[in-house]
């Protein structure tokens, strides 16, 4: 399976997973008309990745600027597939970056978590426009 790269676009955000490097990451503005054709390659990806692979590691890279309530199930999906991948053995982390003066982004990282109990979350504070994901 080769690894995904999707650019950003005004509504989507830029989309990279690395096989090699166990590495997934996800960068701006997360509005797409229709989340579920956006996020459904990427969590058929991570499925098949995860199947095939049973890295001993896996991180994952979330800054994201805006997300609106569609793409919120999406994410859901992501950590769901991360956190059985983490149930089965790999050590999952995941790395949430967001804007210290946006409220709804923190605590929308906190409750993507709070029903999933095999992977570790890190949060952390960047400043706004930057492109740091942490980690």
């Amino acid at each position: 399976m080769p690894d995904i790269y999707a650019a950003r676009t005004t509504s989507t955000p830029s989309v990279a997973l690395s096989l090699d490097t166990n590495r997934f990451e996800l960068l701006g503005e997360c509005y797409p008309e229709n989340s579920l054709p956006f996020f459904a390659p990427i969590v058929s990806a991570l499925k098949a990745h995860f199947a095939q692979a049973s890295p001993a590691r896996f991180e994952a890279h979330f800054h994201l600027h805006y997300v609106n309530s569609a793409s919120t199930k999406g994410l859901q999906n992501i950590i769901s597939v991360l956190n059985d991948a983490g149930a089965a053995g790999t050590a999952i982390e995941v790395f949430w970056a967001y804007d210290p003066e946006d409220d709804a982004l923190e605590d929308l990282g906190a409750e993507l978590m709070e029903d999933f109990t095999h992977v570790v979350m890190h949060r952390r504070h960047v400043s706004a426009g930057s492109e740091d994901t942490g980690g």
